[in-house]
């Protein structure tokens, strides 16, 4: 009776587990297709301020697009590193490139968002300010390329292991 119950125990963890993930997809997908109108304005704002770092209006820009990309990147890395990858991790028939992908890209989107707030946009000197846009360009196409795999082959493979292992992990 002690098997039966801890099967079942399990079994229900692993639904939780799979219904944890599905809802973490669903809403990294939704933000991913947001961020993409924000992702190509901060680019830009940091490509052109790099060149013009004396302009406030140009600072300003940037300093918002910053500020718009910023709170939903930290939330959107850390659901990725608190539930996604854990259980890709835990997966024995998931791809270790793919993890080790996206792990790599989270660090260098962290060292990239450390360029960027290591100076104000508003206040930095235009040398700091140059190194900050260079770094806010750098940081937008890395995530670009970030969501651009996710979309295109992390969520999918996610998605193809969630419904083959029916309920189950």
């Amino acid at each position: 009776m002690l098997i039966i119950v801890l099967s079942k125990q399990s079994s229900l963890n692993g639904g939780a587990a799979r219904a944890r993930v599905l809802a973490a997809l669903e809403r990294l997908s939704f933000e991913d297709s947001k961020l993409a109108g924000c992702v190509l304005d901060a680019a830009v704002a940091g490509a052109v301020l790099a060149r013009n770092p004396s302009d406030t209006i140009l600072r300003a820009e940037a300093a918002e697009a910053w500020n718009s990309l910023k709170p939903v990147i930290a939330r959107h890395l850390a659901s990725e590193e608190e539930v996604i990858l854990p259980w890709a991790e835990m997966r024995e028939d998931f791809p270790f490139d793919l993890i080790l992908s996206a792990h790599e890209q989270h660090l260098r989107l962290r060292h990239l968002r450390e360029g960027v707030d290591a100076a104000s946009f508003i206040t930095g000197s235009n040398e700091d300010v140059v190194k900050a846009g260079t770094a806010l360009t750098a940081f937008a196409v890395c995530l670009d390329d970030l969501i651009e795999g996710e979309e295109r082959t992390l969520f999918p493979m996610i998605e193809r292991s969630l419904l083959g292992s029916n309920g189950s992990g």
